[in-house]
């Protein structure tokens, strides 16, 4: 029996295991980081992880018998998505309370391309030698965007295509009009989300030069 909450999410059918807020893993973290902000950010299915997800389904091609590496990704629905199309997942967290929730919803979903590892995009990783790399909701604070667009512009300069999503928020707006100029192709997704509508758009991103020339 599963110490918290199993949900589906009924447009795809994943099972994805969430934290309970009355789990000892959770309130461990709010003892550790109550200070810091309110709520673990991985410890929700955020709207754009959703459109990610769908947006995947619709472009399996992209995908398809491919590396894929999913950085900052919470409890993972992105690329449990992508595991039934890509050769190989890699679902990566910088926070370790996250790992044993995504390694559940791997077993639930009887994945067997899927691996987790914990990874900070913020100290410039690495990637190993992942094609696709799916970031979604990660344009959420502009003192991060120098070090997110230092990344992004690493793992271009390997070759790597992005998949990006992101809710249409005012202050994600700066980070996407730098990247503008690379959206090879760009959807808006709409997910319902507690009764309410978020739009949120998804971007594949791809280019060979550096964000200076």
């Amino acid at each position: 029996m599963l110490p918290s909450s199993v949900i589906e999410l009924m447009f795809q059918n994943h099972r994805i295991h969430i934290a309970a807020p009355q789990e000892d893993a959770l309130k461990t973290w709010y003892t550790a980081h109550a200070d810091e902000h309110p709520f673990p950010y991985w410890a929700k299915v955020w709207p754009a992880a959703k459109a990610l997800s769908e947006f995947i389904l619709t472009h399996q091609q992209l995908i398809a018998g491919k590396k894929v590496m999913e950085i900052a990704a919470g409890l993972g629905l992105p690329s449990l998505t992508a595991a039934a199309f890509a050769k190989e997942v890699i679902i990566t967290e910088a926070d370790s309370a996250a790992l044993p929730f995504i390694n559940t919803s791997i077993t639930l979903n009887a994945l067997q391309n899927v691996q987790t590892k914990i990874f900070n995009w913020n100290e410039q990783e690495p990637v190993d030698d992942s094609e696709i790399l799916l970031m979604s909701d990660v344009n959420y604070n502009p003192t991060h965007f120098p070090q997110l667009l230092l990344f992004v512009e690493t793992q271009w300069s390997r070759g790597i295509t992005i998949l990006l999503s992101t809710p249409q928020r005012i202050m994600a707006k700066p980070f996407i009009e730098v990247l503008t100029p690379y959206i090879t192709q760009q959807e808006e997704i709409m997910i319902k989300e507690n009764g309410e509508e978020v739009l949120c758009s998804v971007f594949v991103l791809s280019k060979s030069s550096s964000l200076q020339s």
